[in-house]
């Protein structure tokens, strides 16, 4: 059978896909037949020239919201909605220094961080006149922070209260205060920062517009997860090739493997969780305590939608333009006056605390707290009052939406059941089946409830009360039975997953933390961090001293004892002990390949060498693994691979079609400076055809580069006498590798 095509089939098929006619206001199609008289015109221009100060994507959203209330509601109604969400729009966007355009992409943000760290080093050199001259901590720091107030963040800052008349600010003040300035200066903590601020602005006008919510993209918007999804993706892919190496002690794990036995397996999140909420209901049954289950919630200013009885979502007009990070913060304050205040009064307890979003991104919280019976009313009073503390009035009927309460009977189910779907919903959907919150299936949105929590930054699940869960988890690593009459016990209790006992054996559910019989022991490595702090890691466990008594009569002390569950001199390589990659472990510098090492016999297995596993990562084969030793650059997912060097690259631009940053600008006067000096030229000729706005960059490197050639001269008057004439060799090479005459 011969099938015959026509070639202006073929010509139209390949050919592009032709645009929608019509006018489009922010990428959207205007409905012609809604502004057909003279006012309705006016208000499509109103609308088109109020839309011009947000973002597309969000003002795509707005008018064809727009348009829909024009044809269901009066034009004035529509037209007081339109204004009011681009105010609120435009009230986020006024907290950034610069037009919101300037940061949008990677590539912009990363010059504007460089261009405010290079901005406070400025105001250091200035105010300490080049490091020459002794400035008061606190004025230098607060004239260094200026910039950041601009954007609105901030590095951890000292407290400046104990000041000493003589000796001035304590050690731990300075601390903090050299290390804010070195972030300040950093351009990388800037880069971080900004675009943090950036990711939740964008993800609040998702949330304003209607992009976060029931039926469209519950928790988190769609974009949001994307990106989420595709840094796992690109985490597991890293984790996947990596290895960790103790060469002390000639061990090799595969990473992944390390992953997958530890708390970042979700799945072992989830038992963990359980079994520490099982464990506390054991206590509580032991001293007769009563459960009571609390659900918490912000109230109503805090929710951009709400949802009707028919289930549809709506807005909320309530609605004050507050993101989830302000609903936690809110519900953080409450709950640290409710705790204040049933301190004083004597109420003790111990339990969960698990926080959830609403369809809208909007937190909540779940409590199962234990206390003793007689305390129940006043615990359910305390936490009642300062929940509905705020915004009474829309409370006039019920407080059941802002707070509510479940006194758990133990003959209808136990007090683990109540808080179980919570805690499994918020992990990986594990046998909850429907989410009621969103109408679909938990195990498909516990992916958007990651992704919200990690954008918002958004602690998910927090023990009150108790023994420290990494005493726990550091028992557990534990393997071989110790002889120390305090911790072994302890070491069985975790090792068998019963949490009752260990609370027991750490002092009962009522001991301060402090008091605990084994303790986290820390090793303090000062002055190691990237910001010269003090980096404490941890390294084993640590029983306390205790008295033993005879006939209730103390006769002797016993001493603490260390042990150590951690090897030290772990670090992380491509490639096991028998093939270490010698090259940093950037992102950028990939393990090298050429002809020596691609293969050296059978011994060396294929998937072994570095390249080609990187290679596979990426879904590339040898096909496109020749292509790129050509020279060829092949774009995926919006990265461009290449070979240079024989380093595998990846990154987010073109090689070659980046501009020049500061440093390579500045390499570039150096060298023009240099060349200029030994010839015994003019400088000021140069400067002149420098761009103003670089020639301070070329005049400090031209006084650096003249400071450095007459102290190299001083030195080799001095030092060059001391040698022959004839042995100019070993000079030379004295000169660059050191000798006794140094």
């Amino acid at each position: 059978m011969t099938l015959h095509v026509e070639a202006a089939d073929v010509a139209a098929f390949f050919a592009p896909a032709k645009e929608e006619s019509g006018p489009r206001v922010a990428g959207t199609k205007v409905n012609t037949e809604l502004y057909q008289a003279r006012h309705e015109k006016d208000n499509l221009n109103w609308a088109t020239q109020l839309l011009d100060g947000i973002e597309q994507h969000a003002a795509g959203s707005l008018f064809k919201e727009y348009q829909y209330r024009l044809k269901k509601y009066k034009p004035r109604s529509a037209n007081i909605w339109l204004r009011k969400m681009v105010e609120k729009i435009q009230e986020h966007a006024a907290r950034f220094p610069l037009p919101l355009r300037m940061i949008a992409n990677e590539a912009s943000r990363a010059n504007i961080a460089r261009e405010w760290a290079n901005a406070v080093v400025n105001i250091i050199l200035t105010m300490t006149e080049q490091h020459t001259k002794k400035v008061n901590a606190e004025e230098l720091l607060n004239a260094a922070m200026e910039p950041a107030r601009k954007w609105g963040i901030s590095p951890l800052l000292p407290t400046f209260k104990n000041v000493c008349p003589i000796e001035g600010f304590s050690d731990r003040d300075l601390d903090v205060t050299a290390a804010a300035l070195a972030r300040l200066q950093d351009e990388g903590w800037w880069e971080r920062q900004i675009t943090k601020a950036w990711n939740r602005y964008t993800e609040h006008v998702a949330i304003i517009v209607g992009k976060v919510r029931r039926g469209v993209s519950p928790y988190v918007s769609y974009k949001a997860k994307q990106e989420h999804c595709e840094r796992r993706r690109a985490g597991a892919a890293w984790v996947r090739s990596m290895y960790a190496v103790n060469d002390e002690l000639g061990l090799e794990i595969p990473l992944a493997e390390a992953v997958k036995s530890s708390m970042a397996n979700p799945e072992l999140r989830r038992l963990e969780l359980m079994m520490r909420m099982r464990g506390f209901e054991e206590v509580a049954e032991e001293h007769g305590l009563a459960g009571e289950f609390y659900t918490v919630t912000a109230p109503s200013r805090y929710h951009a939608w709400t949802v009707t009885r028919k289930k549809k979502t709506v807005q909320n007009p309530r609605y004050d333009g507050s993101h989830p990070r302000d609903a936690q913060a809110h519900l953080c304050r409450q709950w640290a006056k409710a705790r204040a205040k049933l301190a004083r009064m004597g109420v003790r307890f111990f339990g969960f605390r698990v926080v959830e979003p609403h369809h809208d991104g909007t937190p909540h919280w779940h409590m199962l707290l234990f206390v003793r019976p007689e305390q129940r009313r006043l615990l359910r009073w305390v936490l009642r009052k300062y929940a509905c503390e705020h915004d009474k009035a829309e409370l006039a009927r019920t407080y059941k939406p802002r707070f509510d309460w479940v006194a758990i009977d133990p003959a209808k189910g136990s007090a683990t059941g109540y808080i179980a779907k919570y805690i499994a919903k918020n992990i990986d959907g594990f046998s909850v089946g429907i989410d009621e919150e969103t109408g679909t299936a938990a195990e498909e949105t516990a992916t958007n409830v990651a992704a919200w929590a990690s954008r918002w930054n958004v602690r998910q699940f927090q023990q009150i009360g108790g023994p420290s869960v990494t005493v726990w988890r550091e028992l557990r690593r534990l393997r071989e039975a110790t002889q120390n009459p305090i911790l072994e016990p302890a070491r069985k209790a975790a090792d068998n997953g019963k949490w009752a006992e260990f609370v027991n054996l750490m002092g009962g559910i009522d001991t301060q933390r402090k008091d605990h019989f084994v303790q986290l022991n820390h090793l303090m490595k000062f002055a190691a961090s990237k910001y010269g702090e003090d980096v404490k890691k941890l390294r084993g466990l640590r029983t306390v001293n205790t008295v033993i008594c005879v006939d209730g009569i103390p006769s002797a002390v016993r001493l603490g004892q260390e042990v150590d569950t951690r090897h030290q001199g772990w670090t992380l390589s491509r490639s096991g002990l028998g093939e270490r990659s010698e090259l940093p472990l950037s992102g950028d510098s990939r393990a090298p390949w050429s002809s020596d090492n691609k293969c050296t016999g059978d011994q060396i297995l294929a998937e072994k060498d570095p390249l080609k596993r990187e290679l596979a990562l990426l879904g590339l084969d040898e096909t496109d693994l020749a292509r790129l030793q050509t020279g060829a650059v092949i774009t995926m997912d919006g990265l461009f691979i290449s070979i240079r060097n024989g380093c595998l690259n990846t990154s987010r631009q073109r090689p070659g079609m980046n501009p020049p940053g500061r440093q390579e600008r500045a390499a570039g006067y150096r060298a023009e400076a240099m060349k200029l000096l030994r010839s015994g030229q003019d400088l000021e000729p140069w400067l002149a055809k420098i761009p103003e706005q670089y020639q301070q960059l070329a005049l400090d490197q031209a006084a650096a580069l003249i400071e450095q050639m007459e102290d190299e001269a001083n030195w080799l008057e001095d030092a060059a006498p001391k040698y022959h004439e004839d042995d100019f060799t070993n000079w030379m090479n004295d000169l660059y590798h050191g000798s006794e005459h140094e």
